[in-house]
């Protein structure tokens, strides 16, 4: 799965994940290159882009329980584009 957002350089962004059923644990699975990422809780992820910096980056994030079909983790990569 992937999902891409903009921000301005040294702003931050709110990153909810959203999943039918019900979310049993998720974090960080890879960290942004241009920038910081920390979890809010369960199901938000806040990205502060570089101060100054101008261009892309791009980090993972996990989310596992279990949802209609079936349990498992899936993983998101997101990519982020740096104004």
């Amino acid at each position: 799965m992937v999902a891409f957002f903009a921000v301005r350089s040294g702003e931050s962004c709110n990153f909810p994940i959203r999943i039918p059923g019900m979310m049993a644990s998720s974090g960080i699975a890879q960290k942004p290159g241009h920038g910081t990422l920390r979890q809010a809780n369960i199901t938000t992820f806040v990205y502060t882009a570089a101060r100054g910096y101008k261009g892309s980056d791009s980090f993972a994030i996990y989310g596992s329980g279990e949802g209609p079909y079936g349990s498992g983790r899936s993983v998101i990569t997101v990519n982020a584009t740096i104004q």
